[in-house]
Order: structure tokens, then C-alpha cells, then sequence
């Protein structure tokens, strides 16, 4: 997911070269086009290559350093493909390298802030862990029919990272989801089960039974241990999943 978003901002980055460097940076403009349509097509092209940033976790980086490097490409003048594709590979790898050493060591520090978190949580008043690894409690019981890995169910739920954040919500979204327990996270399968319909369960997922290394979109990053409270509103009919 992480490459495949950086391999977007390697094109836009290869377009704005190509662009860019048919004039150098000091090149008027011809008649009939105004400061304020240069000032708008300035600010349009960093809002583009700002969105393509915002795509992979880079974290804070040096602004400075940004425009600094957009300065020297464009110092150069136009630029030969040939040219192109060498400082297109040369920074290529070098944001590619800081990307993984990134995700790997954000990884490794989920990993022990989830263990800590799962250790301490496991002596508080009704939290149950499974041979999995999975915890949970019950927070409402309900009218004593389970699902089965095999069912599809309605629900209303809301996840969040340790620290609260909140990134899935059906609360929010004001409206139930429907999911078939065949297709999601291990977590899930194994923990509505354990909940009856009507009933509600608080759910803490270490991240082999979530997302693990890869983690999901924007929000969750890897290795990332998860929180669900979620609502079993129903199990739905097979002949309605048939419809």
C-alpha cells in the first residue's frame, strides 16, 4: 500500500520535472499572462505535490530541504530524459529507504506499546483473553443467539487506536454495516462469535489478528494493536444474504 502510494508521488514528481524544466526557474512570462495567474498555477502545482506527500507516512519533514531540491531541478534548466530518469531513480531509492526504515521501526515500537498495553489490560475487571491472544469483555448480553464464522451480521461498531484515536466509526457515518465474518480481519471472525445478538462486546486485537505489518489506509500503521466496541444488531437471514 505504502509503495503504491509512493510510486504516485515518483509520477506526479516526474511530471512537475518534465514541466518545469522546459524553462528555468528565472523565465518571464509572455504577455497576457498576470501575476495572479502564475501566483494561482504556483499554488496549484504545491497543493498537488503536497496531496501526493500526504499519501505516505513520511511524518514531519524539512520544508526548507523541499524547495531547496525544487530549486536545484529547476536551476538546470530542461532537462534530458535520460536525465529525468536518473534523479527520478537516485531520489526514488533514497525516499524509498527512509520510508521502510520508518515502517519498520514504528513497527517494532507498536509491537511493544501493544504487548505492554495487552498485559496490563488483561487484569482489569471482565476483560477475557483467548488462546489467541484476542481480549475481551462484555459490555450487554443479548437474546442468546450467536453467529457463526459462516454468518453475515449487522452491527454497529467504532475502532480506535491505544491512544484513542478514533479511525472507523458506524456511529459517526450514522448508519449500521453488514459484513460477512468470512471476510475480515481474524479479530473480528473469532470475536463476534462471542456475542450474541443485541449484545454489545468491547474487543482489543493484538495486530497478528489485525492488520499486522502491512497496516490499513492512512490511520493504521503497522503492527498496530486495535480497539472495537461494536453492537450485534443482528444476524442476517441466509436467505436475505441470497437477495
Amino acid at each position: 500500500m505504502r509503495i503504491i502510494k509512493f510510486c504516485a508521488i515518483c509520477a506526479l514528481g516526474a511530471m512537475i520535472m518534465f514541466s518545469c524544466s522546459a524553462q528555468t526557474s528565472d523565465e518571464g512570462q509572455p504577455e497576457g499572462i498576470t501575476k495572479a495567474q502564475v501566483d494561482s498555477v504556483s499554488y496549484a502545482l504545491g497543493q498537488n505535490f503536497g496531496m501526493a506527500i500526504s499519501m505516505s507516512d513520511f511524518g514531519s519533514l524539512n520544508f526548507n530541504e523541499i524547495v531547496a531540491g525544487m530549486k536545484d531541478v529547476l536551476s538546470m534548466g530542461k532537462i534530458d530524459p535520460q536525465e529525468v530518469n536518473r534523479i527520478g531513480s537516485e531520489s526514488y531509492a533514497a525516499i524509498n529507504k527512509f520510508l521502510e526504515t520508518r515502517t519498520k521501526i514504528k513497527g517494532e515500537e507498536a509491537i511493544t506499546k501493544g504487548r505492554e498495553f495487552l498485559e496490563n489490560n488483561a487484569k482489569n475487571e471482565g476483560v477475557v483473553t483467548t488462546e489467541s491472544g484476542l481480549q475481551y469483555r462484555i459490555e450487554r448480553a443479548g437474546n442468546g443467539v450467536f453467529p457463526t464464522a459462516e454468518n453475515t451480521v449487522e452491527c454497529n461498531y467504532e475502532g480506535t487506536l491505544l491512544d484513542g484515536t478514533v479511525f472507523d466509526s458506524s456511529y459517526q457515518r450514522g448508519e449500521s454495516a453488514t459484513f460477512s465474518l468470512q471476510y475480515v480481519i481474524q479479530g473480528w471472525t473469532e470475536g463476534l462469535q462471542l456475542i450474541d445478538e443485541g449484545g454489545e462486546i468491547t474487543l482489543w486485537i493484538p495486530a497478528n489478528l489485525a492488520y499486522g505489518e502491512r497496516g490499513a489506509g492512512s490511520n493504521i500503521g503497522p503492527n498496530e494493536t486495535l480497539k472495537f466496541k461494536v453492537e450485534l444488531i443482528r444476524i442476517v437471514p441466509a436467505e436475505a444474504e441470497e437477495e
